[in-house]
């Protein structure tokens, strides 16, 4: 077992520091801890000075990233892997951070974890819309957060998009165009020259948006590919051409499993004594929200409203996280039952405006995602332009939003913000190594679709399918999924054709690992390594419900 004293994080980055490579040592400027009192464990901090703007070869100006390490807990020491935790914009020191101890244990021990924020997060060229959280709430307020609230929405999310785009490019101004994707790519590559010089592939496990970069890379530096796992595929060809319906085609899927789960944990799901069946749970639910557009729930304690783009974002934010049910279906009691006292709770409500107000505009942290999609799609439009594509949308999912947000911000963005370089190439790759992919078999945000579209364009890469629920395979513990990434990640061994990895725990539960093993396991646990890997599987869920970062 692995000690967590602050004397035992010393020892490994002392020994992570001496095993640092002559270029690395030369360019990269490592900090040490990057939290003394090791409330990051021990996570490394440095930095390395990059080109500012890659298409221009005249000028000498850098950025300086900000790079996390986990050091690697066991000898001998492998190859690094980086991560990209996805958004677009997350910041990469709070996902290493949160994670990197179960992303250790699932890799086996043996590599030095690597990520760096991304541009336009935290000191990286930060990307901010709005000069203080009073601006942000204001603006917030302007327009609904789906267009279907009612028959003006759309038109008030119009309007306000053109105000939004305009507030961006006044806080940032032309560095909004050395955001975009094709620059982490680059970035990326410089990290990895620096750590193992210009000859090293890169393995690289990309999460959500992660997997649109590490798309990209491997299209523009396909002999730089290592092993590539990517995990919850963002359709790169529709993510860069500007429009992403796709992405929402299996959310009503997702939906229908959390009424089927609710009905097989009963007593963890107020829902299931008060309905039939989990189809008229389902329809129950599409009939709240509808009466939600024409009769919002008042909270006369605080003077606020519950509406129906509150409880319908704040749905379709858990559905990413199964381990968040149980709450969700209290949640989703309550608004039924009207229940002010409840839903007007400081928690509770600050919970569900979060994600109801238009545009999540809660946080500087949501522009920077908007920043980057918008800078990477480069396409003026008219309103009457985008709403085919909300209605397309709208039409493919009842739960999701339709996409009026982001789809009428970008098409207002200020044409001098746009990305500096754009992929605009294919994604029929050959890499060295196969690459692997991973999708669940309902996911949200990234559905199983489009990771099949990108495995059948990437040649010999392999799609692992896990049968669960929620965003990314990490969203459900499946002990065979992580014996197939480690695999992967130790020797580049791919998964046969048409694999289908098992979940290890309901969808709707309570249970704690303590709970779990050994006596409610589904399958029989062949060591004690299976005994940790099923520890930290269950650690990430629970992590990303109450956080979630991709």
């Amino acid at each position: 077992m692995r000690q967590s004293s602050s004397f035992t994080a010393g020892l490994l980055s002392i020994v992570s520091l001496a095993s640092l490579t002559q270029a690395e040592l030369g360019k990269i400027q490592w900090k040490g801890l990057c939290d003394p009192t090791n409330a990051t464990g021990p996570m490394i901090c440095g930095t390395l000075d990059v080109p500012l703007d890659y298409t221009d070869s005249e000028s000498n100006k850098t950025l300086t990233l900000d790079i996390a390490k986990w050091p690697a807990t066991k000898t001998p020491a492998a190859e690094p892997i980086f991560f990209n935790f996805g958004g677009p914009g997350v910041s990469s020191f709070e996902g290493l951070g949160l994670y990197g101890e179960e992303f250790q244990t699932i890799l086996g021990g043996h590599n030095d974890l690597i990520s760096f924020n991304p541009r336009g997060v935290g000191n990286t060229i930060p990307f901010s819309c709005y000069s203080n959280d009073s601006s942000r709430e204001l603006a917030s307020l302007q327009a609904p957060q789906d267009g279907r609230a009612s028959n003006t929405a759309r038109a008030e999310i119009w309007a306000q998009g053109t105000n939004y785009a305009q507030a961006c490019y006044a806080q940032n101004g032309e560095n909004g165009s050395l955001i975009g994707t094709s620059f982490a790519a680059r970035d990326t590559i410089q990290v990895l020259d620096a750590l193992r010089g210009k000859d090293a592939l890169l393995n690289y496990w990309g999460i959500s948006y992660g997997t649109t970069v590490g798309a990209v890379m491997a299209a523009m530096f396909p002999e730089r590919m290592g092993y590539l796992a990517l995990d919850g595929v963002d359709n790169p060809t529709e993510y860069m051409s500007g429009f992403n319906a796709q992405a929402v085609v299996d959310v009503d899927a997702v939906l229908k499993g959390f009424c089927s789960g609710c009905f097989d944990a009963p007593d963890l799901c107020p829902l299931a004594k008060i309905y039939s069946s989990a189809a008229n749970l389902e329809a129950a639910i599409y009939v709240m929200l509808d009466e939600l557009k024409f009769n919002p729930i008042p909270i006369p304690s605080i003077g606020g409203i519950v509406t129906y783009s509150d409880i319908k974002a704040t749905i379709y934010e858990a559905l990413y996280a199964p381990s968040s049910w149980p709450l969700t279906s209290e949640l989703i009691y309550n608004v039924l039952v009207r229940n002010a006292t409840v839903l007007g709770s400081s928690e509770v409500y600050s919970t569900i405006k979060s994600y109801g107000l238009s545009a999540s505009l809660t946080s500087s942290s949501k522009e920077v995602g908007t920043g980057i999609r918008c800078s990477d799609r480069a396409q003026s439009a008219s309103m009457s332009d985008v709403l085919p594509y909300s209605k397309a949308r709208a039409a493919l999912s009842r739960i999701a939003s339709d996409g009026a947000n982001g789809d009428m911000r970008c098409a207002q963005w200020n044409k001098k913000m746009y990305a500096k370089e754009r992929y605009t190439g294919d994604f029929d790759i050959k890499t060295p190594h196969p690459v692997l992919v991973l999708s669940n078999t309902y996911d949200p945000s990234t559905p199983l679709a489009a990771a099949k579209n990108l495995s059948a364009t990437m040649e010999g890469s392999v799609l692992l399918e896990q049968n669960g629920y929620g965003h990314t395979t990490l969203s459900v513990p499946s002990l065979c999924t992580a014996k197939v990434v480690r695999a992967f990640f130790s020797n580049g061994t791919l998964p046969a054709e048409g694999t289908i990895c098992q979940v290890d725990v309901p969808l709707f539960t309570n249970l704690t690992y303590s709970d779990v093993w050994p006596k409610n396991f589904k399958r029989g646990v062949e060591s004690g390594d299976d005994a940790r890997l099923l520890k930290a599987l269950m650690s990430i869920p629970g992590k990303m419900s109450r956080r979630r970062l991709w």
